[in-house]
């Protein structure tokens, strides 16, 4: 290897060209690495949904679900799991594939799984749809619009600017909030139905075949084939009053005979408003952006802004419209890249601040090259890898600053040394003497922090997507650091540095190394060599890291995944219960909005009626019960938004007979609800009752808060129980009754007419009210006695009632059935407030629950929700921290051939944690994920700090084999006590600025520092001791 570096200097005018040419390629690389907030997530998930409109959530399970779960149960390779949700209309089931299956395969298999199921379903039930699910399908822009506009003015803005935002390169697609679409209602009169001894299905098959285009065959004419396609398509709604659905006396019955037509918009779905500055909610709609995965996520906001805002110049489509944008991710990740580069530049200027104290200006650059070097080089791999900036790299980027420079520092200080020692030394020939010195060590150091984080590979799932860009990145960076500290700082050292008689600054600087080093000896001489200082020494470092490990058990330090940091909008739901129309809901949400337009801390906030929030844990059903309230805070505020959570979760608490849930979205996984917990076996009612004892101990539980079942607020339905004597002796089959009656109560798709910009149901269904109406809406107003009057047609063409053949009743019905590897299970699940520590509610819960309720013997209860997650996540890390240390055995044996030194190496790991935790108590931050993380990099920093004293003391004893053992130790641990100490000075100072530019990486920093400066400590006497104890041999 020492022949690669020396290539360097040799050829210092080739390797000057090369340096010039890496660096041009990494700032190209820096400019084409697409930027993102977070990694994309891929996982092997496949959802296959079914819509079978009308059915309860009973029928849906029986029918559907059930079918779909046996056929793919046991006959579809690298299947994980298994799970289904039935609700009314949608059975939704969901097949994790183990993550090293091939997601193209498995969902291919999967669709071709289903189609063999198809046949099994019900006739009236659409069409499976298989779907892979995309972790990072959400919307990266979000737009509200506001204008004096009627319903159709505001939806024909919408889909024109729908054609417009979807243009834009990168967009996958936009959805619109509180616009109803244009749908054609063909409204039916019973009357008129009864005169013409006609029934709804009869306007259903009759629009049906009247719009219908068919390739018929070929002819061959004059020796030419031509193909013959007939045409017989509805061009507009108007042809659909003309459209005969029978004949009657001889004469046509025409649509128009028996229905009104409206050519309007359907039913009303969602309801939107805008509020902006405490101002009362306006009418509005709204719009989110979506992005094609792997796109630039600055780029496409960026370009939808662009457009929008030629779209608002005089007399373009949204000229005299309010836009007002709620969500910019692209806005929000350049804030956060910004902030983060900010602290990186910082850093970077600390570090060279404290080498050109320590060791003078030039050997300052010299050292403090290697930062924007190695960076610039690093990029060129995570660009040619694939990989993206994002805030996790980023991150991860700033934490190899303190790694980096190390090897940097030991080489210009080692050449500095050799030039200070022999004035008439070549300036190359010293840089060959340090290489020749250095390169093995630092080698070894780099390649163990190197096997440290590559560890992290085998986390799994989505916590390993999440982190991946962790172990990419550092690696690149320390790969590249390694070749500049060995073939680009000697070349520049053997430049720059100059040959002088020393300043007086230069020696004073001497001077205190000279004392510091007289002082470190005359204390390392006080316990190395003295048997009892020792073991004294020993045990109380041994009681420190009890005491150290104590601290997350007892709770001093809470363990979270990851802590929540400060961002710019939450979310509130809205919940009431089930079967509440939109207009009950519309006037709770009302309330809610009251209280916002006095929180002095909200900017503005979008409402929106008849949906769940999507950040929530319904995640954007379409309800009448729910309602949601995007909220933007204001940038200048004091106060966090995990403050304004809490106090408005206070506040709302005083709104009875409605659920308001306030929160705000992780910043990493593990996702979904902070509490979780599975109730599985047979029978739901039993379940349902264990789930409901189970919230009521959940909610008696401090520091827990948005407690819920999933069989929360379940339904009640009409019955119509059909007497199959009867109704055969009528000649009504089942399957039209049950066509009829959903025509009636919800309405068919009889067809769509496609215009240029988009297709339009047509809908026919009964008018129940028999009032005239012409809506959905209005249309579906109706009671029980409506319900058994709906009349049937007979075959003998007799006119009966619903009531003459079906019993109706009235029941209660499971709104959810839910699901896991074919077992019924209720979750119960909720959230933590800022002061509740997830492992104490964990623990109190399962107590309490063993102590206060009966749990059958077929019941099983699970810990799910982000607890689930985290502790698997938590124990891959453990995993992962085993095999760094493995493979960082394996390099160190293999560097020092010998056991007895390499266990002393990594002697020096777990008396690491002692300041970690110390630390964490101190700044009371929790014991997290990235808290973990800076005890791998710490891990890689003192390894290395350790690797430099044991190999000097090695080179010393077989320099000096006459000189005694104690001074042959403390020789080396004297020489390498200024390098240590300013590697660890730099490391500690350049985390300084990481402190404060996010709260989700602030515990990281704070585990280096004390972590290291504790550590360095530890390291610059344990090794010497140890090592006196047993040297070994050599």
């Amino acid at each position: 290897m020492y022949k690669l570096w020396q290539f360097f200097i040799l050829n210092n005018r080739f390797s000057y060209l090369m340096m010039v040419a890496l660096t041009g390629f990494g700032i190209l690389s820096l400019f084409l690495i697409p930027k993102e907030s977070a990694p994309e997530v891929q996982i092997p998930i496949g959802v296959v949904s079914v819509l079978l409109p009308g059915a309860p959530a009973a029928d849906i399970e029986s029918l559907v679900t059930n079918e779909i779960e046996r056929g793919i149960a046991g006959s579809l390779e690298n299947v994980k799991s298994i799970t289904s949700t039935s609700r009314e209309s949608v059975s939704v089931v969901t097949v994790e594939f183990e993550d090293s299956a091939d997601i193209d395969v498995a969902i291919q298999d999967l669709k071709d799984k289903i189609d063999t199921i198809k046949p099994n379903l019900p006739t009236d039930a659409e069409d499976p749809v298989v779907s892979e699910v995309n972790f990072v399908d959400q919307p990266v822009m979000t737009v509200a619009l506001s204008a004096n506009l009627t319903d159709a003015e505001l939806t024909a803005l919408t889909d024109t600017l729908e054609v417009e935002v979807e243009n834009v390169s990168g967009v996958s697609r936009m959805e619109k909030s509180g616009v109803r679409d244009r749908e054609v209602t063909v409204v039916a009169d019973q009357a008129s139905l009864q005169r013409y001894d006609m029934s709804v299905i009869d306007i259903l098959n009759g629009i049906r075949s009247a719009n219908s285009t068919f390739p018929v065959g070929q002819i061959e004419n004059d020796g030419v084939n031509y193909n013959i396609a007939f045409e017989g398509d509805i061009a507009d709604s108007t042809e659909i009053a003309g459209i005969v659905i029978g004949i009657r006396g001889g004469q046509p019955v025409y649509v128009r005979d028996v229905a009104k037509i409206d050519d309007g918009l359907g039913p009303t779905v969602t309801l939107s408003r805008l509020s902006v500055d405490g101002k009362p909610s306006v009418h509005a709609a709204s719009f989110s952006v979506y992005k094609q995965r792997g796109g630039d996520i600055t780029r496409i906001t960026g370009a939808v802004n662009d457009r929008l805002s030629e779209l608002q110049k005089p007399g373009e489509l949204l000229d005299g419209i309010t836009v007002v944008t709620v969500l910019d991710s692209g806005k929000d990740i350049k804030t956060d890249l910004t902030r983060l580069s900010r602290s990186g530049v910082q850093t970077v200027i600390l570090v060279i601040i404290v080498l050109v104290l320590a060791i003078g200006w030039r050997e300052g650059f010299v050292a403090g090259s290697a930062i924007p070097l190695s960076f610039l080089i690093g990029f060129i791999g995570l660009y040619l890898s694939g990989n993206t900036i994002n805030f996790v790299s980023l991150f991860a980027l700033i934490l190899a600053i303190g790694i980096l420079v190390d090897s940097a520092i030991v080489m210009v200080e080692g050449i500095n040394r050799r030039m200070k020692e022999d004035p008439h030394i070549d300036k190359s020939k010293a840089a060959l003497e340090t290489i020749r010195e250095f390169s093995t060590p630092l080698i070894s150091g780099t390649l163990t922090t190197v096997a440290m984080f590559s560890g992290l590979f085998l986390i799994s799932g989505v916590t390993g997507q999440f982190i991946g860009a962790i172990p990419f990145t550092i690696n690149f960076i320390l790969f590249a650091s390694l070749l500049v500290a060995l073939g680009f700082v000697p070349l520049i050292a053997s430049t720059v540095l100059r040959r002088r008689s020393e300043t007086n600054f230069e020696k004073r600087q001497i001077a205190y190394s000279h004392k510091l080093e007289t002082w470190y000896r005359s204390k390392l001489s006080l316990i190395i060599g003295n048997k009892k200082n020792e073991r004294k020494f020993l045990w109380i470092i041994g009681i420190a890291l009890i005491v150290a490990l104590a601290l997350p058990i007892t709770g001093v330090v809470k363990v979270i995944f990851f802590e929540q940091s400060d961002i710019d909008w939450i979310y509130a739901e809205v919940e009431l219960p089930q079967g509440s129309t939109r207009a009950e809901t519309d006037v709770a949400v009302r309330r809610v909005e009251e209280y916002l337009y006095q929180e002095p801390d909200v900017a503005s906030f979008v409402t929106t009626v008849g949906q769940a929030a999507v950040y929530g844990g319904n995640g954007g059903t379409t309800d009448e019960k729910f309602g949601n309230m995007f909220i933007t805070l204001k940038p200048d505020r004091k106060d966090t938004s995990t403050d304004v959570v809490e106090r408005l979760r206070g506040t709302f608490s005083e709104i009875r007979d409605v659920t308001v849930t306030v929160d705000q979205p992780s910043d990493g996984p593990p996702t979904g609800s902070e509490l979780g917990y599975r109730f599985l076996g047979d029978d739901l009612a039993e379940l349902t009752e264990l789930a409901n004892k189970g919230a009521i101990i959940l909610k008696d539980i401090s520091g827990t808060t948005n407690v819920v079942t999933s069989t929360n607020n379940n339904s009640t339905e009409f019955v119509l129980t059909l007497n199959k004597q009867k109704a055969s002796a009528l000649g009504l089959s089942p399957q039209l009754i049950s066509q009829t009656l959903r025509a009636a109560v919800y309405g068919m798709t009889a067809t769509s007419l496609t215009t240029l910009d988009s297709d339009i149901d047509v809908i026919v269904k009964l008018d129940l009210t028999q009032s005239g109406a012409l809506t959905s809406d209005a249309t579906n107003i109706a009671n029980l006695e409506t319900l058994k009057n709906i009349q049937f047609i007979t075959p003998s063409g007799e006119t009966v009632l619903l009531s003459s053949f079906a019993d109706v009743s009235l029941r209660e019905s499971s709104n959810v059935i839910s699901h896991d590897e074919q077992r019924r299970v209720v979750s119960l699940s909720g959230g933590i407030t800022a002061d509740g520590n997830i492992a104490t509610i964990n623990a109190e819960f399962e107590k309490r629950l063993r102590e206060e309720i009966n749990i059958p013997s077929d019941v099983t209860i699970e810990i799910g929700g982000q607890t689930e997650e985290s502790n698997k996540a938590f124990m891959e890390m453990f995993l992962a921290l085993i095999v760094g240390v493995i493979l960082m055995l394996a390099v160190l044996v293999l560097q020092f051939n010998s056991f007895r030194h390499t266990f002393y190496v990594l002697s020096i790991l777990p008396f690491s944690l002692i300041g970690i935790m110390a630390g964490l108590a101190i700044t009371q931050l929790p014991l997290s994920f990235p808290s973990i993380m800076g005890f791998i990099a710490l891990s890689g920093i003192v390894v290395n700090n350790s690797i430099l004293l044991i190999d000097m003391m090695n080179e010393n004893r077989r320099k000096y084999p006459d000189r005694d053992l104690l001074e042959n130790i403390m020789n080396a641990a004297s020489s390498r006590l200024r390098p240590i100490l300013l590697t660890t000075l730099t490391t500690v100072i350049g985390m300084i600025p990481l402190t404060y530019a996010s709260d989700l990486w602030s515990p990281l920093a704070w585990a280096i520092m004390f972590g290291l400066t504790f550590s360095v400590v530890i390291t610059l006497v344990l090794i010497p001791v140890i090592y006196h104890r047993n040297p070994g041999k050599i």
